[in-house]
């Protein structure tokens, strides 16, 4: 049941006397249809509100009809491609958004009653942080509290910050953070991207190469999306040299695996190739330029209040202890504001 809504929605109950008498919102629509109806509203979707919420499309089409029906009004105009808000849709979905925050603000108040022995800590990250650093922070700091759940997503930098604009994450650590006004962005470590070769390679005892020194040999690359190589790409054009990009691969893990086996160099990330370039199976090579430095940030939605599980888990991440224990290297960046 909906508390208080009916007294919210002037607009709504006044517009529309024709459909008979003023609507009794305590009764017309449930919590589950509104958080429906804002999913898809925020999505634009049926189909991404439906994964969302781990219902099938049906049950959300079914969810939204039903409200619909209810206020005997059209909340969604289907006719487009992208689905819209009508004008009644557009009004209903200010004063939902407002509802269900204040109820999370409320469920978020009593869990800190409870501290943080229960409660979910829901993270995303970006590639190659959320494959080699963070699955053994989230480890350390499960330990020290057995009873949260934890989950963790990796995506691109940009599908993970725009969730984290959604709430469907509490926070997550990126590259160089999108800027967007709605997100807090928190320094944390910085991270290395240095130029790989197969073990005895014959540049592999040189000192002082350049790029253009490189421009024969053949590389192997992320997609052009991919932080590394963006990265890559720009120190070639400011070096003036054009490399042969003889393969693209989406991981790390298949490009060290392809540097192995001889079919090229690779620009990673250190934390990447920690094991590979000590155990003598890949070898740094000395380039004019590299390692080149990329700093690592934790984002989080600005204007929410957050739970005391996250909190505790920035302040987890920002300490180096937890580094020291798992033998990484890395460097804590200053806070900044």
């Amino acid at each position: 049941m909906l508390f208080g809504l009916g007294a919210a929605i002037p607009h709504i109950v006044g517009a529309v006397p024709e459909y008979g008498p003023p609507l009794d919102l305590d009764r017309a629509m449930t919590l589950r249809q509104l958080r429906t109806f804002k999913a898809v509203a925020d999505l634009g979707s049926f189909s991404l509100a439906a994964q969302q919420l781990r219902l099938s499309q049906p049950s959300v089409s079914y969810q939204v009809k039903e409200l619909e029906e209810a206020l005997g009004l059209p909340l969604l105009d289907r006719l487009s491609k992208r689905i819209q808000l009508t004008e009644a849709g557009s009004i209903l979905y200010g004063y939902a958004r407002r509802t269900l925050d204040v109820l999370d603000e409320a469920a978020l108040a009593l869990e800190e009653m409870r501290g943080i022995k229960r409660g979910n800590l829901r993270v995303g990250a970006s590639t190659t942080v959320g494959i080699y650093l963070l699955p053994a922070a989230l480890g350390a700091f499960k330990k020290l509290h057995p009873g949260l759940v934890i989950s963790l997503e990796i995506g691109t930098r940009a599908s993970v910050q725009e969730k984290v604009l959604r709430n469907e994450l509490d926070l997550a650590v990126v590259g160089p953070a999108l800027k967007d006004s709605d997100l807090a962005i928190i320094p944390f470590l910085s991270d290395e991207l240095v130029v790989v070769a197969p073990a005895g390679h014959r540049l592999a005892k040189k000192r002082g190469l350049s790029l253009k020194d490189l421009a024969a040999e053949p590389f192997v690359m992320r997609e052009p999306a991919s932080g590394s190589r963006w990265s890559l790409e720009k120190a070639a054009r400011k070096a003036g040299a054009k490399l042969q990009v003889a393969m693209e691969l989406g991981s790390n893990g298949a490009i060290k695996h392809a540097v192995e086996s001889g079919l090229g160099l690779a620009v990673l990330s250190r934390y990447a190739c920690l094991l590979e370039l000590s155990s003598g199976r890949l070898v740094e090579l000395d380039v004019r330029g590299f390692p080149i430095r990329r700093d690592w940030h934790i984002v989080h939605l600005r204007r929410r209040k957050l739970p005391s599980s996250v909190q505790a888990f920035i302040t987890f991440l920002k300490d180096p202890v937890w580094l020291a224990r798992d033998g990484r290297r890395g460097r804590a960046l200053p806070p900044t504001d």
